[in-house]
């Protein structure tokens, strides 16, 4: 191997490790918040997630606990996580007075959130744009997405740029292409119609040639393409596997 390849190669296995294990990393979530438009407010004694392949939830099943994968309520607050969800999904919640069951509905996000009404007859489930999002002190999701990225990022084109002695003028370009690319990629992405595994696999793909060849002509190509995108796959696997980790346990 050259040796101008070796910085780049050892920094990638070094951020991949957190992702050897199946445990380990970020996993797809969904939060669901209930808001009960009843005339009493009955109490929450159990539910589940049911998962479907087929658009009728034909082929229903429950979303099984495995490990750190399951569903859990508490009376205002229902949650789930897994390592992977089907296209399609349904809520199944027991009251004290009766069980009610929710619309078909579908996940736009990794980290997708929901709004749903408790309803006297049975449960409206309504999925929380992107930019809506906030964590329990009302602090925007996108904002801390925002700023664990540039982050991290900024923190692996620092050491990139150190080590193979390239101009600090790359690290304003990574800062001006994320702060295009991330919008682009929470706002655009999540409303494909595709299944969100697609999604997030189509954005991180976006990102990193997007990024790469940002830096390359921000850099007047000074810095070959490679060696870019080198740089881009270096800086987007860190924020997707560490931020996503850290993102997790701060949202």
């Amino acid at each position: 191997m050259k040796k101008r390849y070796l910085i780049p190669a050892v920094l990638l296995m070094l951020i991949l490790l957190p992702g050897v294990s199946g445990d380990i990393g970020p996993k797809p979530s969904m939060k669901f918040n209930l808001v009960y438009e009843t005339q009493g407010i009955p109490e929450l004694i159990d539910g589940q997630q049911i998962e479907c392949d087929d658009a009728g939830c034909l082929d229903a099943r429950p979303l099984e606990w495995l490990g750190p994968q399951g569903f859990d309520c508490t009376q205002d607050e229902c949650n789930s996580i897994a390592y992977g969800y089907s296209q399609y999904h349904r809520l199944v919640i027991n009251f004290s007075d009766q069980q009610r069951q929710s619309n078909i509905f579908k996940s736009s996000s990794y980290f997708a959130e929901f709004n749903v009404r408790v309803t006297d007859t049975g449960l409206v489930v309504e999925e929380v744009p992107p930019l809506q999002r906030t964590t329990s002190g009302d602090i925007p999701i996108f904002v801390i997405a925002l700023v664990l990225t540039l982050i991290l990022e900024l923190l692996v084109a620092f050491v990139f740029v150190s080590v193979k002695k390239e101009p600090r003028s790359i690290l304003v370009g990574v800062l001006v292409a994320n702060m295009v690319s991330l919008p682009i990629v929470w706002l655009v992405f999540p409303y494909l119609p595709l299944h969100f595994l697609l999604v997030i696999l189509f954005s991180e793909i976006f990102a990193v040639l997007f990024e790469g060849y940002f830096i390359f002509l921000f850099t007047k190509k000074t810095l070959a393409l490679v060696m870019s995108l080198i740089l881009s796959l270096l800086m987007n696997l860190c924020s997707f596997i560490i931020g996503g980790i850290i993102f997790i346990f701060l949202v």
